[in-house]
């Protein structure tokens, strides 16, 4: 029998609670392949990723704002039609203003991701989402309802803080409650969430640009989604990765029985037992530990953090979050936000290569792959953007935009949110995510504080900034970052342990 294909598995009893085909590509072997799936467990990750919807449908609501006359008149960038004794903001208070809208949102994220690390290993992942859930409405309600700009800005603390505490624990919960052999593809979720709800909002800001009303709906619209995660959250089970360090054997095996088959949970109860007793004989994990050379940890914590530098300086987030501003530049405004929702669709169907593609071909390939093609877009904008802005400039720069886009959504956007926490030996993985999801964090809020001043001077040189940061992080990715896929946290540590730097990789 081949090991790769439609493998149709073993029906047991309760066959409401698996897939009657499981589809896994992984050439890996036969073992693996037969591995079974239960609906909830993608339930369960799908639900961890509504983090990732709420996040999407800031990025496409919040930047598509900038453009919409309710917005502007509000906040008095332009004066409206009737207005009387008006005088519109300069483009330098613009610029301001849209920087610090993007810029404190990923203060307050950098904020929440790294407090996040500390309150996810106390309290459980579970309640720590719905924790984070309930900040982010806090910051959404504020930003709805914003009198004047300095409100505006309050909000963007308290929802970015909110979004960052889901950033470092959705993809912790999934990662540790999905099964080795579908780890990737369940761990895509939080990225194909994050372009779902990019999509959607680009969609509402269609009809939404024409309301005087409407940028409040792509400020707040989102508390909907946050209201629905807490709510299914009461019916999600606990990461029994966490229950096995903090938990009863009990409380283990029932989180297990809601995600994997009865015949599986006591080969996986005593993997989990035996991981954590080994953990307990190091004892609890300082801080210093997290920075220390025992198991390669500094190295391994400065490549993730390294790595999710690289994922903002390519420039991703400038051009989502300002497509409409970019766009805007060779169109009409209505023309911008539908060109924006072109793109933002292109991204949410080019990341199901992803789900196709991550546990079949590994995440290291993928990324190198996706640099490639992003490389060569991001000069050929760079080039457009200096010669004279025509429409038909503007449509090439839409298409290589769009080709860009795909590049990302298949690789840097989703893969790494699965691969930063299986880099991680679970006794340091909370504290150790925590600061990559900051570097995050850190630099997206540099990269979208600078980029209005920074594109008003020179758009072009932007681009080839984007384009140098990564042709510089494939490089990172290829000489040091080892293969994570369907590897056991043991085996990862292994695999660190071996490596070493070479031009032509031994394990592809």
């Amino acid at each position: 029998m081949s090991t790769s294909g439609s493998i149709k598995s073993e029906q047991p009893d309760d066959t409401q609670n698996t897939f009657s085909e499981v589809d896994i590509e992984s050439g890996a072997n036969l073992d693996v392949a037969l591995k079974r799936t239960k609906k909830f467990m993608v339930l369960v990750a799908s639900v961890a990723a509504l983090g990732g919807l709420i996040f999407g449908f800031d990025i496409a609501g919040a930047g598509a704002t900038f453009v919409m006359d309710g917005f502007k008149h509000h906040f008095k960038w332009e004066c409206a039609h009737d207005a009387i004794n008006c005088v519109g903001a300069s483009q330098g208070t613009m610029d301001r203003d849209k920087g610090l809208i993007n810029g404190l949102f990923g203060i307050g994220a950098a904020i929440g991701a790294l407090l996040n690390s500390r309150l996810a290993e106390q309290f459980g992942r579970r309640i720590t989402l719905g924790l984070s859930a309930l900040v982010f409405i806090f910051g959404a309600s504020i930003q709805a309802w914003a009198p004047v700009m300095q409100v505006m800005w309050a909000g963007r603390i308290f929802s970015g803080m909110g979004i960052g505490m889901l950033s470092m624990c959705s993809p912790v919960y999934i990662g540790e409650c999905a099964p080795e052999h579908i780890r990737g593809a369940l761990g895509t979720l939080w990225q194909l969430a994050i372009t779902i709800g990019i999509v959607l909002a680009s969609a509402m800001n269609i009809g939404l640009a024409k309301l005087d009303y409407g940028w409040r709906i792509s400020y707040g619209g989102n508390i909907l989604f946050a209201v629905i995660l807490i709510l299914c959250l009461a019916f999600m089970p606990e990461s029994p990765r966490w229950l096995a360090a903090h938990g009863t054997e009990e409380q283990v095996k029932e989180s297990l029985s809601k995600m994997r088959f009865e015949d599986e949970i006591d080969s996986e109860v005593e993997k989990l037992q035996h991981e954590v007793e080994e953990e307990r004989k190091l004892g609890q994990a300082p801080w210093s530990e997290v920075f220390s050379n025992k198991n390669l940890m500094r190295r391994r914590v400065i490549l993730g953090f390294v790595l999710f530098a690289f994922q903002q300086l390519c420039g991703i987030n400038a051009v989502m979050f300002y497509a409409p501003d970019i766009l805007n530049t060779f169109f009409t405004e209505s023309q911008a936000i539908t060109g924006t929702l072109v793109l933002n669709t292109i991204n949410c169907l080019s990341t199901f290569i992803t789900v196709a593609t991550v546990d079949r071909f590994g995440r290291t390939k993928l990324l190198t792959l996706g640099g490639m093609f992003m490389f060569p877009c991001l000069v050929a904008c760079g080039i457009l953007s200096v010669v004279e802005q025509t429409q038909g400039v503007g449509y090439a720069v839409l298409v290589f935009a769009a080709i860009y886009i795909i590049g990302f959504a298949f690789s840097w956007g989703p893969v790494l949110w699965i691969v930063i926490p299986e880099m991680f030996p679970y006794r340091t993985r909370g504290k150790a995510v925590g600061i990559c999801v900051m570097s995050n964090w850190i630099f997206t809020t540099l990269v979208g504080a600078v980029f209005p001043v920074a594109s008003t001077a020179s758009l072009g040189a932007c681009f080839f900034f984007f384009a140098g940061a990564i042709f510089v992080a494939v490089g990172v990715v290829y000489f040091f970052q080892v293969e994570t896929a369907e590897k056991t946290s043991e085996e990862i540590d292994q695999a660190y342990e071996n490596h070493k730097p070479a031009l032509k990789r031994k394990d592809w």
